[in-house]
């Protein structure tokens, strides 16, 4: 639908577009309420119904939305997808191609943008009246541009780069990010796109070139940390600050992978950080491919070795950022680090814990020392 993508770059500003997208996701998350609303699907073959967030299913509650989004699926006639990891990675890789428009219920599908795509989230109960319709009715944001430029110091990841992006850039209440960013790898475009919405943005996408009106420099960008937080509604509100800030403090257990972190470049550079070194005593370490396809490339690199080697444990490919019971879960008074997207209370076990989300970098090197 290059047509609608056009559009929604080019109109003007606060101008009203209806579009049909390409895709609508609906996924075992928070997403699945759209499954419980939506009367009837007016394109099935455009509705893409996904397991990859409590995979496999570790409590009961999990169990009965793996049925809701399953029934949903074969009720209207609407492609049912398990087994592949994280919706957002699996389209990304796989799917999704440039011009195209994604709508989800998530809040990452800019994601897309780094394809030259567009993807928007909006609530279950909107999401519902698009699958019914097929249609998606929107105001034409603003755009505010970023020029990428400068290079990243050793240690330091394009996931840091982004959390110093939500920390110092609010922008236009429902504009689009547009990166200019010709020097980054897909991977790198995919980490900033996927999480530019935390600036209050409602998508981005990255281009080779443009006249910029604000500046990301690379050089500048420290190892950053999102810190705990009360509860999810305030998670866009959770203090992000350099890992400096947190030196010294003791860590329990790490998780790297999930969204962010468990991608094949993820991975390597997690076994590139611990190949030859020993995981501290007590310390627990989880491993979270992103997708099927980069579970099984690391299979085949040798890193699931390594990492098993290394006294890590191998979650199943998924999204794993909230896990109230069952594997990966932490315990009373315990502190987790993790490349997961929540810090909120409760997020990975009992509400008295502490997590901090932190780049693969971070997670790995905090393996070996129990430290940030």
């Amino acid at each position: 639908m290059a047509n609608y993508f056009e559009t929604l770059l080019t109109a003007a500003p606060g101008s009203v577009v209806t579009v049909e997208p390409d895709y609508i996701v609906v996924n075992d998350g928070v997403s699945y309420v759209a499954a419980t609303e939506a009367r009837s699907a007016a394109a099935p073959e455009k509705v893409l119904v996904i397991f990859d967030h409590n995979v496999p299913t570790g409590d009961p509650e999990g169990a009965r939305v793996f049925g809701v989004i399953r029934d949903f699926a074969k009720k209207f006639g609407c492609k049912f997808i398990q087994a592949q990891g994280v919706g957002y990675q699996y389209m990304f890789n796989e799917v999704v191609k440039p011009g195209e428009i994604v709508i989800g219920g998530g809040s990452h599908s800019a994601i897309f943008g780094a394809n030259g795509a567009l993807g928007f989230n909006v609530s279950p109960l909107e999401l519902a009246r698009i699958i019914e319709t097929g249609k998606y009715q929107l105001i034409v944001p603003e755009t505010v541009t970023f020029r990428v430029e400068g290079k990243l110091k050793d240690g330091v990841s394009m996931m840091d780069a982004a959390l110093t992006l939500l920390k110092n850039s609010k922008c236009i209440p429902g504009s689009i990010i547009k990166f200019v960013a010709p020097a980054l790898s897909a991977h790198e475009k995919s980490v900033l796109c996927s999480m530019a919405c935390g600036t209050g943005a409602v998508t981005a996408i990255c281009v080779e070139k443009g006249e910029t009106e604000r500046v990301l420099d690379l050089a500048t960008v420290e190892s950053m940390a999102v810190y705990p937080c009360e509860v999810r509604s305030a998670q866009h509100m959770a203090e992000i600050a350099p890992v400096a800030s947190l030196a010294g403090t003791h860590v329990t257990a790490g998780q790297i992978g999930g969204f962010t972190g468990g991608t094949i470049e993820d991975l390597r550079v997690a076994a590139n950080i611990i190949k030859g070194k020993k995981l501290a005593r007590g310390f627990r370490l989880t491993i979270c491919p992103a997708a099927s396809a980069d579970y099984i490339a690391a299979c085949e690199e040798g890193l699931l070795e390594l990492f098993i080697d290394y006294g890590a444990q191998i979650s199943a490919a998924g999204d794993h950022s909230v896990v109230r019971q069952g594997a990966g879960v932490i315990g009373k008074g315990e502190t987790l680090v993790t490349t997961g997207l929540y810090t909120y209370n409760g997020c990975m076990g009992v509400a008295d814990s502490k997590v901090y989300t932190t780049s693969v970098e971070t997670v790995a090197c905090a393996s070996f020392t129990r430290t940030l």
